[in-house]
């Protein structure tokens, strides 16, 4: 047992194995991978899925969060996946997530994709942001190319409504992988909390996928990673909504586990499934993929495809040979708009399916004329006479508005590799977004919408007129700033700050009667909205702007603590190694004349 605890800020069972107070996750996701078989939960007799598999405990989430229960960021997660590795281990679970960034930016998933060179089976929760954000909402870890990423049924094998689904917003990969139960699931707590109970999420539907992976490993040992992945998605069952239908490729994957098949999967995938990305009307895009003997499965397997909706196709062979390559082609309709579907390999009574995935898009954004912003710092500009070309963005396809006024798009190329960049609308109506590759259909991820995203801030999900990316790639990217209407067309002011690693410098000053408190910001700018103060462990409201609060006070000497933080901080999340890195805290005595 580890415990993987950050620098700051600090709590007192963060370097414990256990937190006694906020461990419950853990021990239920623990239970369902590898409990004991034939556990007492009351009158009901549970087991863990493989329940003679040793359990390392990596406790990598330790600190608090006031909506989250404990949280982490990519350091120590990336940590505590390389123990594991060097510990032996040979199936990591990971029932947590953070929005996806770029993917070569990504500590934690260069972490699981290294752990998969090693041999290690990383198997992750696909998310539970699907009731509020739509498609598209796949978190990293997720999003690992390597990883078997799950999404969560029920016991009537219905689709959840909370399960994350593909693409991944960034990297658009088809995820997730496959399904698995996550709804209402019995499993163990700690003594404190009842010693069994249910709880919901992917965070459940990982573990039921992670002690599969181990009892195929057992039994299968010479098996790479890849050769596990591709046995279960492709075996995978159809997953239904609440009426009966098969939902879409991109919210189940290749389907619900189903371990028998998976432990004669005949033959193996690679890659187990397809996306072709955007595609512009009309335009094609071709796959190959190989596929291999998995035992009993040479020879000829018809070929099929099933296109669940959308404008397009995909082409296939009538037949293909294993082993041998299969060519996949898909061509775009004319329709903006999500394809998914399957393609279906038949030998006999035996079916296999690879999961796919495409977007019909036709980018209004990159017909606009976007001036190039070459530094850094505050302008004033208008939407009055901009055009009104685009309306909404993706992805995520939710969690956010139709802009149907008048909208203002500037360039923006970032070179090297900053900590972050955005923008925040000081002043007006327009509201930001970032996009990538001139398209509105490819948000630069869930940092890119205008949310406060940070988990440690009581602020988190609150709507922000800032718009940002953490740890991005180089290349360029356009910002727009929209409007909801006409009516609120006018002149904004914003600022735009590249690479923001520091938070606020904080200064006060007593004189006769009141405190002058200072709060100044080079990079991103006070963000005033986060200044807190307290005078003799008081709360007070100070007057005045950052640059100058005014804190009365009576005469004497007074314990002062301010706390403030810069526009920057919304937008750092899991994926930025340090927590809280752009928020600072004055501790002062001053006496008041």
């Amino acid at each position: 047992q580890r415990a993987f605890a950050p620098p700051s800020p600090t709590w007192k069972y963060a370097k414990t194995p256990f937190d006694p107070t906020e461990s419950f996750h853990a021990t239920h996701v623990a239970g369902i991978a590898a409990g004991d078989h034939g556990t007492s939960a009351g009158s009901t007799q549970i087991s863990g899925v493989a329940p003679n598999a040793w359990l390392g405990n990596y406790k990598a989430l330790t600190i608090p969060t006031p909506g989250f229960g404990l949280d982490g960021n990519s350091a120590e997660l990336a940590a505590a996946v390389e123990a594991a590795v060097a510990d032996g281990m040979n199936v990591i679970n990971m029932s947590l997530g953070e929005p996806e960034v770029e993917p070569s930016r990504d500590l934690l998933v260069r972490a699981l994709d290294g752990a998969a060179a090693a041999g290690v089976v990383p198997v992750i929760a696909a998310g539970n942001d699907f009731s509020d954000l739509g498609f598209g909402t796949v978190s990293s870890p997720g999003s690992a190319p390597t990883a078997i990423t799950v999404a969560a049924v029920d016991s009537r094998n219905v689709i959840a409504g909370f399960s994350s689904a593909g693409p991944t917003p960034v990297s658009l990969q088809m995820k997730p992988d496959i399904s698995a139960p996550g709804v209402s699931v019995l499993s163990s707590l700690p003594a404190s909390e009842g010693t069994f109970g249910l709880l919901s999420g992917t965070s459940m539907a990982a573990p039921h996928a992670a002690g599969a992976a181990a009892l195929l490993k057992e039994r299968h040992p010479t098996w790479t990673v890849a050769q596990l992945k591709s046995a279960l998605v492709q075996t995978g069952d159809p997953v239904r909504t609440s009426t009966g239908a098969e939902v879409f490729s991109t919210r189940e994957g290749g389907g619900m586990i189903d371990l028998p098949r998976a432990d004669a999967p005949l033959i193996f995938a690679a890659p187990t499934g397809l996306s072709f990305g955007l595609l512009t009307p009309s335009a094609p895009a071709t796959q190959n993929v190989a596929l291999t003997d998995a035992g009993g499965g040479t020879g000829p397997w018809t070929v099929t495809t099933v296109v669940q909706q959308g404008s397009g196709t995909v082409a296939v062979p009538p037949a293909v040979t294993v082993p041998g390559a299969l060519s996949v082609t898909a061509t775009a309709g004319q329709k903006p708009v999500d394809v998914t579907g399957f393609v279906v390999l038949t030998n006999g009574g035996e079916t296999r399916r690879i999961p796919f995935w495409f977007a019909v898009s036709a980018p209004k954004l990159g017909g606009e004329a976007k001036p190039l912003l070459r530094r850094a710092g505050t302008y004033r500009a208008t939407t009055v006479g901009g055009p009104s070309l685009v309306s909404r963005y993706a992805y995520p396809t939710g969690g956010d508005v139709e802009y149907p006024g008048p909208e203002r798009a500037y360039r923006v190329v970032i070179s090297g590799r900053p900590a972050n960049f955005g923008v925040v609308v000081l002043a007006g109506k327009a509201v930001p977004h970032i996009t990538l590759d001139g398209s509105e259909d490819h948000l630069a991820g869930y940092t890119a919408l205008p949310l406060d995203l940070n988990p440690y801030r009581k602020s988190f999900g609150e709507q922000v007129r800032i718009s940002g990316v953490d740890v991005p790639a180089g290349g360029a990217y356009d910002i727009v700033f929209d409007t909801r209407s006409t009516a609120q067309a006018g002149r904004f002011t914003f600022r735009y700050w590249v690479n923001d690693r520091k938070p606020p410098t904080l200064r006060a000053a007593a004189g006769r009667g009141r405190i002058v408190v200072s709060a100044t910001d080079a990079g991103s700018g006070v963000d005033p909205s986060s200044v807190l103060v307290t005078l003799d462990g008081r709360t007070v409201k100070p007057r005045g702007a950052p640059r100058a609060l005014i804190v009365t006070a009576t005469k004497g000497r007074h314990k002062l603590v301010v706390r403030a933080a810069d526009y920057q901080e919304t937008k750092n999340m899991e994926n930025v190694p340090p927590i809280l890195p752009n928020t600072a805290t004055l501790r002062t005595n001053v006496t008041v004349s």
